[in-house]
């Protein structure tokens, strides 16, 4: 009888071998752990299992071992009594099912979060009871259990390869998570630390490391080149009442000198009051009434419409719509940047340049939901020069001409609008944002920490 002796971070493999059975045990953390005999044969020196070469064999459960004892992705959660069972039980086939199972139900957590999804989604609908526009987009990947299985049971892979397709794409994701080891942070902090680690879990996924990243806590744009910053720069969000919402999409098109067609809701709550107040504020403003938001359907004048009932907290449909003409006054200033959504909500330039000044809550989030750009022009140049069959040149021109042009992007570029309270400064230090729409408090982890 031989033996050959391995030894895998902090476990130590002992093979008894002959040419035909093989009795091995782990030793982890002072512990033996037997593993179900495996029926081997010698070929030449090497030694093998009829589908699967014995170091396979050996070193994927040491390697999970590993992986849980350190929780390297964050991702045991709720999964954490399973692990400590399966580690003080013996060989068995129920042990090897559950290692399996335990495996599938940590790439699960890892590719869609731990956060209570239920409870978060009856607190938004609460939210929209009591007129408070809120929503969270939620992006789940489907875990191919049957490929994860084959992959440990048959394949010469590692457990880093198995889990790979799940791990998050944002470059945050394992700086946030080292921090967790970090024995200074309270409770509290943790708390809001492992929020934001599953926050990123959920964004949507997309196999580009050049995006567009609207960060609303932080009322912040960044461009995203090769998964580093390369441009910077403010934002205003919505308010409290009209928030931004969280979604993924892709950059499309932009417009240039574009009219502003204004919603329903503002029209019910500003143009309208404001043009029975002032009869030449829609002149003033440059703002149009028409049947739609065609500028070409039948146009109306403010005297043609007995506006007053159009107030009534029951009226919610307008049969006229309000459209601003492009302007050095537009409320959507000079470039507006669509990427398809739902909620009809995009990126724009504004005349209300000022507010970029100062960070505080009751002048940077502001907006009806639409996020308004500190510095557009420059998000033009870059957009046009790489992302479109245009010359920056060119593009300039017809933003100067002040004609209304639409811009289509050649490649379409990943838009995340997200809500993460946490961030890394310069100095490689753990900070956070304030929680402007609550989501901190709003939404639960499914385990304790």
């Amino acid at each position: 009888m031989s033996y050959i002796k391995l030894t895998l971070g902090l476990s130590l493999i002992v093979l008894l071998t002959s040419c035909t059975t093989k009795k091995i045990e782990v030793v982890t953390d002072k512990k033996v752990v037997p593993v179900k005999p495996i029926e081997l044969k010698i070929v030449g020196r090497k030694v093998v299992e009829k589908k699967v070469i014995v170091e396979d064999v050996y070193s994927k459960e040491s390697d999970f071992f590993s992986i849980l004892q350190n929780d390297t992705y964050a991702s045991l959660c709720a999964s954490k009594n399973e692990y400590e069972k399966v580690l003080l039980m013996p060989t068995s086939k129920e042990r090897e099912s559950l290692i399996e199972n335990l495996l599938v139900e940590y790439a699960q957590n890892l590719a869609n979060g731990c956060i209570n999804i239920k409870d978060m989604k009856r607190k938004i609908a609460r939210n929209r009871a009591n007129k408070i526009k809120s929503s969270f987009k939620i992006y789940t990947q489907k875990v191919d259990t049957k490929k994860i299985l084959e992959q440990y049971r048959f394949e010469k892979v590692t457990i880093k390869d198995i889990l790979e397709p799940y791990v998050p794409k944002h470059p945050d994701y394992f700086g946030f998570v080292a921090f967790l080891s970090d024995s200074t942070l309270s409770q509290q902090k943790r708390h809001k630390l492992r929020l934001n680690i599953e926050r990123l879990k959920l964004m949507k996924s997309y196999d580009d490391t050049n995006f567009i990243q609207l960060n609303i806590p932080a009322y912040s744009f960044d461009f995203y080149e090769n998964n580093a910053k390369s441009m910077s720069f403010g934002t205003v969000v919505g308010d409290l009442e009209d928030q931004t919402p969280v979604l993924s999409s892709k950059l499309s098109y932009f417009i240039m000198n574009p009219a502003w067609n204004i919603p329903d809701s503002i029209a019910k709550k500003t143009i309208i009051p404001r043009m029975l107040k002032d009869k030449k504020y829609l002149s003033k403003k440059g703002i149009v009434i028409h049947k739609n938001y065609n500028l070409s359907s039948k146009k109306f004048r403010q005297k043609d419409v007995k506006w007053e009932k159009y107030l009534k907290e029951s009226v919610r449909y307008i049969p006229y719509k309000f459209i601003q003409m492009p302007s050095k006054t537009n409320g959507m200033g000079r470039v507006k940047f669509i990427f398809p959504n739902e909620f009809a909500v995009y990126m724009h330039d504004t005349i209300g340049t000022w507010r970029f000044k100062s960070p505080k809550q009751s002048i940077r989030a502001v907006s009806h939901g639409c996020v308004r750009l500190e510095n557009p022009l420059a998000l033009i140049k870059y957009i046009s020069t790489n992302y479109t069959q245009k010359s920056y040149a060119s593009v300039k021109r017809d933003y100067d001409s002040q004609k209304m042009k639409t811009v289509s992007l050649s490649k379409k570029l990943p838009v995340h609008i997200t809500y993460i309270t946490a961030y890394i400064d310069k100095e490689q230090k753990l900070r956070f944002y304030k929680d402007l729409y609550g989501y901190d408090s709003m939404q639960k982890l499914n385990f304790s920490l």
